[in-house]
């Protein structure tokens, strides 16, 4: 008990100052939309889907239409996301593991430093992971298979209509969650039609419930399609497009770079190897839902960009599966030790690979994470109240960070980062940067925001920032009107504000 109170309120107190600043990207959506004007990024202006959350603009949307405070709702939600996931793989693991053994993938995931970061930072993470993971847990049940030691439980259709109703929620949650869904269907087919050759040594009550997958598999899929259906007609209709525009600007880089697939390989390799004890020793179809998440994660990935994704946020889902399946590869190979203590030697070993295995932080590091974000956003209000002070309502700001400063400001704002510009993506990705800051010097906005981070001396510029600075510093129609930075003179974020003359 004491392990689940520090790993989960401890932990999560320490790191609740964090917000992302991407957070803000949704609820500027939700705030335009709550007062009447649409789901629209600059009033006015074409649609533009630069979010992937949808039931997190919805809750926002909730929030600020009731006077409510839609930060502090967005991340209790989170951490309310947090425990399901926790109650979730507790109950994936119970599939094989008794009571007393099945915490142990609940505090492994709790351990692990990037599920508390993300569960507080205001994002969908933790929400998206708690639907998926126990829509597995409802498809176990509906496959007629029950909690350790029972072999088999009842039919009943229900579990499938819970499953389906889970999954699309997830759908508009985020954005990969029907190719789950796609997966999962997969694996349902290929039960229907191996089902009939497997050995009657199974009991008659699981034998007969793999006949009767056809009708299972129908009432799954049309719980899915009745919720979600809807809302993909809705969305492509509207924004015309069938994806985010997120996931054209940051899915699909210049090249193969393969750079969160390793971040998230150095992380799991030790539960791949542990999961794979499991499928070898045992032929048992529940074990690719668990497995094969993680393999399809890392295809979607391959060469998407690293903005916003560390600490394998993108990865939280695959990789909380993945741990009852590690769990119980765990067991399987003790179990043939025949040790008179099988229990105590499964919390040593559990303990050991969390030691060594799992990126941890203290309660005082998870303080220290969040000094630099709140800095961030101390700097943001500074760079608020000048365009509060500077410019006009009609005014367009370039500006790539573009999160918290255009939410609290009713200014219309041209995401350099691509994820609210819709133009950007018509762009390849080589020559999207470039041609944007192009457009800028043709189009001239009136204002233009530089960010850039400086450490030990050396400056880094935003992708396109980089090429805006370089045009500015010999352009004629442009000024540097303001300069704010954090307080740390060796490393530090800064904003240049530069504002065009008047012709």
């Amino acid at each position: 008990m004491f392990s689940f109170v520090y790993l989960f309120i401890f932990q999560v107190k320490e790191i609740w100052p964090f917000t992302i600043d991407d957070m803000y990207i949704t609820l500027r959506y939700a705030k335009n939309w709550a007062s009447g004007f649409g789901l629209l990024w600059n009033i006015g202006e074409s649609p533009v889907e630069g979010y992937s959350n949808f039931s997190f603009l919805g809750l926002g949307f909730l929030s600020i239409y009731l006077g409510l405070d839609p930060v502090v709702i967005l991340k209790y939600t989170g951490v309310f996301g947090l425990f399901i996931t926790c109650v979730a793989v507790y109950l994936l693991s119970r599939f094989w593991c008794s009571s007393r053994t099945a915490w142990i993938s609940c505090v492994w995931l709790l351990a692990y430093k990037g599920q508390i970061i993300w569960t507080a930072s205001g994002l969908e993470t933790s929400l998206y992971e708690g639907f998926l993971v126990l829509s597995v847990v409802f498809i176990f049940k509906g496959l007629g298979y029950n909690f350790f030691p029972a072999s088999s439980g009842s039919y009943r259709v229900s579990y499938f209509i819970s499953a389906g109703f889970l999954l699309a929620l997830a759908s508009l949650t985020r954005t990969e969650a029907p190719i789950l869904m796609g997966l999962f269907v997969i694996l349902l087919l290929f039960q229907v039609l191996f089902s009939r050759n497997q050995s009657k040594s199974i009991s008659d009550n699981i034998y007969k419930i793999h006949n009767q997958l056809n009708y299972q598999l129908i009432i799954f899929v049309i719980t899915f399609l009745i919720l979600y259906l809807p809302y993909f007609v809705w969305r492509w209709h509207y924004f015309g497009r069938i994806f985010p525009n997120p996931v054209y600007c940051k899915g699909f880089t210049a090249s193969l770079s393969f750079k969160l697939d390793k971040q998230y390989l150095l992380l799991c390799w030790p539960f791949i190897i542990l999961s794979a004890l499991a499928v070898f020793k045992k032929r048992d179809i529940r074990y690719y839902f668990l497995l094969l998440p993680s393999v399809v994660y890392g295809i979607l990935l391959i060469n998407a960009s690293e903005l916003v994704a560390f600490d394998n946020r993108l990865f939280l889902p695959a990789f909380a599966l993945l741990l009852p399946l590690s769990l119980h590869g765990l067991d399987l190979t003790l179990e043939k030790s025949n040790l008179k203590n099988r229990d105590l030697a499964l919390y040593l070993c559990a303990t050991i690979i969390m030691i060594l295995f799992i990126p941890m932080m203290s309660l005082k590091n998870y303080a220290q994470f969040t000094r630099n974000p709140l800095a961030g956003e101390q700097l943001r209000m500074r760079v608020l109240e000048w365009l509060e002070s500077n410019a006009v309502l009609d005014n367009h700001v370039v500006l790539a960070d573009s999160g918290m400063i255009p939410y609290y400001s009713s200014l219309r704002f041209i995401d350099s980062y691509c994820l609210n510009n819709a133009r950007m993506t018509e762009d390849n990705p080589v020559d999207m940067y470039v041609n944007f800051c192009k457009i800028v010097f043709t189009t001239q906005p009136e204002i233009i925001v530089l960010t850039s981070l400086t450490e030990n001396g050396h400056t880094l510029y935003t992708p396109a920032d980089a090429c805006l600075i370089s045009r500015l510093k010999r352009s004629r129609d442009y000024k540097l009107k303001a300069s704010f930075q954090t307080k740390d003179s060796v490393n530090f974020y800064r904003y240049e504000i530069y504002k065009r003359y008047k012709s």
